[in-house]
């Protein structure tokens, strides 16, 4: 059993920040793992990791490797307790690939924020319009 802090890393980090992303309404990411046989029935999806290798020279690449983090504990109010009781979550990595425009599909709206060694993460900035 492995151990691990749930955070954005590569092998550098040159580049470090935030991620947000809203359900698809009628596309979700949870009915994609189902209709997969991914997600087991009375588990939760907890967590979702993406993950793209140097594309230089590939234009057309066409997949990302997922990762999907999946809890026992049924329900938000459920998953929040045991998130919340100073225990480390258990969870099931479940690992695949999937092209990049499925996975975006899945979200009604996402969006990624870097910056140069995470620097201006969660800081305000000033720009001129």
């Amino acid at each position: 059993m492995g151990k691990e802090n749930f955070h954005a890393s590569v092998q550098y980090n040159d580049f470090k920040g935030t991620a947000a992303a809203d359900h698809h309404d009628v596309n979700t990411i949870h009915k994609y793992l189902a209709n997969k046989g991914l997600l087991k029935e009375g588990e939760s999806l907890v967590g979702i990791e993406t993950y793209s290798t140097e594309l230089a020279g590939k234009s057309q690449v066409t997949d990302i490797d997922v990762t999907i983090l999946a809890t026992e504990y049924e329900g938000y109010e459920n998953v929040k307790a045991a998130v919340y009781s100073g225990e480390p979550l258990k969870v099931r990595k479940i690992r695949f690939e999937m092209p990049i425009v499925e996975f975006f599909t899945l979200f009604k709206r996402f969006q990624i924020s870097i910056s140069n060694d995470g620097m201006i993460d969660q800081r305000d900035v000033v720009f001129d319009d």
